[in-house]
Order: C-alpha cells, then sequence, then structure tokens
C-alpha cells in the first residue's frame, strides 16, 4: 500500500508539473522571438480586379432588379393568426362534465386554453385593401392580421374563401395602400424569371428569385396539375406571397412545395394570377357562406 501511495504521488507531482509548464509557454510562447518588433507590413487592394466596363451589363441588370424589388415590396404583406385551442386537464369528472358528459360546446372549467399562432403572406391587389392569401393560411382562425412593410400591423377580416382552389380574399382598411396588379398568367411560359416574396420562416419581405421551371401539366390528374411551377425558393411561411414577373406584376400565387426535408428542393408551385382573379372577383362579392 505504502508503495502504491508513494506512486500515485509521484504520478500527481508530474501531472501538476507539466500543467504548470504548459500554462507558462501557453501564456509566453515557445518561440524565440526578438526582443524588439518591427509593425506587420500590410496593403489591401485600391481597386477591384475586373474591369467596370466589362461587367456594365451585369451593373444594369442589377440596379433593374434593385428597382423592382424596391417597387412590388411595399404591397406584399405577411399574414399572422391565432387560434385557441382547449387542452383538457387531467383530473377527473367533476360536476359540469357528469350533467353534460362530452359535448364539447360546453366549456369544462378546469380546460386551459392554448393560443396557436401560423404565419404566411399575402398580396395586396385592390385601392380598397383587398389581399389575396391562401385559404390554408386563414382557415378556421380566430384572429388574423396583417403586417405592412413599413412595420405597421392591421386588422383583417375575411372576405371569402375557396378550400379547393385554396384562395383566400382578406380586407383591411388602410386609403394608403399600393396594390399590385394581376397580370395574364396564360402569356407566362417556361424560363420566364420570377421573383418569389413572402415571410418564410417569420423573415418578412424575404425575396427569392428563378424561373417558371413548368406551366401546368394537363396530363395529370392532380392538383399540381393546373399549377404553375417555380424553383424560386418557396418556404413555410410563404403560402400565399406573390410570384411576381419582370414587370413587377402578379403572377401567381405561391401555394405548395414539394420537399422532403420541409424545406425548399427548388419544385414549389403557384396558383395562376388568372384564377386568382377569377376567384377574387367572386369572392368579393359573396360573404363567409364560401369559408371552408
Amino acid at each position: 500500500m505504502k508503495n502504491l501511495a508513494k506512486f500515485l504521488l509521484f504520478v500527481l507531482l508530474v501531472s501538476v508539473g507539466i500543467s504548470a509548464l504548459y500554462d507558462y509557454r501557453l501564456k509566453h510562447g515557445g518561440l524565440d522571438l526578438p526582443s524588439t518588433r518591427t509593425p506587420e507590413k500590410y496593403t489591401l487592394a485600391s481597386s477591384p480586379n475586373v474591369d467596370p466596363k466589362q461587367v456594365a451589363s451585369l451593373e444594369a441588370l442589377n440596379r433593374e432588379r434593385r428597382a423592382l424589388v424596391s417597387s412590388v415590396i411595399p404591397s406584399v404583406v405577411a399574414v399572422k393568426t391565432s387560434k385557441k385551442i382547449l387542452i383538457p386537464r387531467e383530473r377527473g369528472l367533476d360536476l359540469f362534465e357528469f350533467f353534460y358528459g362530452n359535448q364539447r360546446q360546453f366549456r369544462n372549467p378546469n380546460d386551459q386554453a392554448l393560443v396557436q399562432n401560423s404565419l404566411g403572406s399575402g398580396v395586396i391587389v385592390t385601392n380598397e385593401g383587398h389581399i389575396i392569401t391562401n385559404n390554408h393560411v386563414v382557415d378556421q382562425v380566430d384572429e388574423i392580421e396583417v403586417q405592412l412593410s413599413d412595420g405597421r400591423t392591421k386588422k383583417a377580416r375575411l372576405v371569402g374563401a375557396d378550400s379547393q382552389v385554396d384562395l383566400a380574399v382578406l380586407k383591411i382598411d388602410d386609403p394608403g395602400v399600393k396594390p399590385l396588379k394581376l397580370a395574364d398568367s396564360d402569356t407566362v411560359q417556361a424560363g420566364d424569371f420570377v421573383l418569389a416574396i413572402g415571410n418564410p420562416f417569420g423573415f418578412e419581405e424575404t425575396v427569392t428569385d428563378g424561373i417558371i421551371s413548368s406551366k401546368m401539366r394537363p396530363n395529370r390528374t392532380d392538383a399540381f396539375g393546373d399549377l404553375l411551377q417555380t424553383n424560386a425558393a418557396i418556404n413555410p411561411g410563404n403560402s400565399g406571397g406573390p410570384l411576381i414577373n419582370l414587370r413587377g406584376e402578379v403572377v401567381g400565387i405561391n401555394t405548395a412545395i414539394i420537399s422532403r426535408s420541409g424545406g425548399s428542393q427548388g419544385i414549389g408551385f403557384a396558383i395562376p394570377s388568372t384564377e386568382s382573379r377569377h376567384v377574387h372577383c367572386s369572392l368579393a362579392r359573396i360573404p363567409l357562406r364560401l369559408r371552408a
């Protein structure tokens, strides 16, 4: 036992010595540096390697794209909804439940209300403040708010909705709104440049770009056969936001993606603006009975 104790003490002392030596070299450095050091000389590049004249067309494209984005951003809104969900407490039957059983239209006083918040996007399309979005963004919610590009929030009311087309029309009261024109999506062709603007994951006014990947597929029997396909990045929260052409017009309402991860994989779909125009015109005249 004495020999073992001496051995352990020896190991401890060696460990302490090595640690102290390491700390010393870490603080004071292990290199033999000169006693006087001259300042390090560095010179940053003063001019680009590319002659601006050689990329003048790219610079012009950049300016034009900025102008396009800045002109349409004020017409895109973030749609924020809330819905109360009753969560039953595990407390057994009380007198209230004894008389009424499981008829949930009578609220158990022991239940808790959980507020579920959701995010989506929308686009202003009339001078009166009508906003087009997806039906699944506002379906069966208790409250709808929209956030404008200047940061203001407005209460919105649901004018009407069509669950089959997955479109809904909202209305806000603001005389200063800037609507976007609904283009004729029948003239859109595969390869056309487009922008997708919306509120993915709560990041308002996110702009992504791409092209029209395909213009409808009449041979398909599912809902995707009637939609515009785009490779512009669309993520959760983009639903209801506009797909914009080079003239700043709405050619589609972003509605769905195909993804194994839940995020954008370059296969997104938008409801053609021509169909959106027809649905909006009918919903603006028909009240909430169309709501899904």
